[in-house]
């Protein structure tokens, strides 16, 4: 074999699928070619890094179940044959969650990838993440001045945080970016349960735009003399909240219930 014929067989080997005589030729030519066994050894150390994080973490049941959800609502082939490799992710799990992974880009990430409307989706996407502790924060931090600073130098944007109630504490925030434009999404914690906020306005002129966020479908609650839109998140198990203040638009995302969350904004 020549190097060219060697490379092709690297996974299948890797993955014990050669039979023994293909076995032994590919094993010959590593032995003998510096280059193929370097290359080897590199697919090696990132399949076994590969396994050794997807065997760590374990997607929760109810992400499971929205991805299943997504699936029958998205009839496909696609969709189709990832709902019959979840099936079987109680026998192979490390496959069930790499299948999930792939299903929450299809589900998730690509239709909410950078369009405005889809701010919600982001929001609650992102949330998940940092729950599934998948999601590095650009800075932590209880201080609320040291955020908003960070915040804005990093958006160009007049960014003002919510007035929220004493019993959440600050963890710190991170940043997307939607059609070019960089949003703020801020963590806290409330008991034991994260509560994020995303924080939207137009750079510059730090004004939000109330057509940027698509608020309708949702119900209606006064709060402090706003109206604060609700409603449950696509996962079927968090809570969704938004209102305008200021120019800027905000986005609660949280497992917490409703009725919490409004207290939280209640300052109570």
């Amino acid at each position: 074999m020549n190097c060219n014929d060697v490379r092709k067989y690297f996974y299948a080997f890797l993955d014990d699928e050669l039979d023994v005589e293909k076995n032994i030729e590919v094993l010959a030519h590593v032995d003998m070619c510096c280059e193929c066994g370097q290359r080897m050894e590199k697919e090696r150390l990132l399949q076994n890094r590969v396994r050794e994080t997807v065997c760590e973490v374990k997607a929760p049941d109810y992400l499971m179940e929205a991805i299943l959800r997504g699936a029958e609502e998205r009839p496909n082939f696609f969709a189709l044959l990832v709902k019959n490799l979840l099936s079987v992710r109680r026998l192979v799990p490390a496959i069930g969650f790499a299948v999930a992974m792939i299903m929450v880009v299809y589900l998730f990430v690509i239709p909410g990838s950078s369009k405005k409307d889809d701010v919600l989706f982001l929001a609650e996407s992102k949330y998940h993440s940092y729950m599934m502790q998948q999601l590095d924060l650009d800075i932590r931090s209880q201080d609320p001045t040291a955020i908003v600073e960070y915040l804005r130098g990093q958006t160009n944007s007049k960014i003002v945080l919510p007035e929220i109630g004493n019993d959440a504490t600050l963890v710190g925030a991170a940043l997307s970016e939607i059609d070019g434009v960089k949003v703020s999404q801020v963590f806290y914690i409330r008991g034991e349960t994260p509560v994020s906020f995303m924080i939207f306005c137009d750079p510059d002129s730090g004004s939000g735009d109330s057509k940027n966020i698509d608020f309708s479908g949702m119900k209606e609650i006064f709060v402090d003399e706003k109206i604060v839109y609700y409603g449950e998140g696509y996962c079927g198990h968090c809570k969704i909240m938004g209102w305008e203040d200021a120019g800027s638009q905000y986005v609660v995302v949280s497992m917490l219930n409703s009725d919490e969350i409004l207290k939280m904004l209640n300052k109570t």
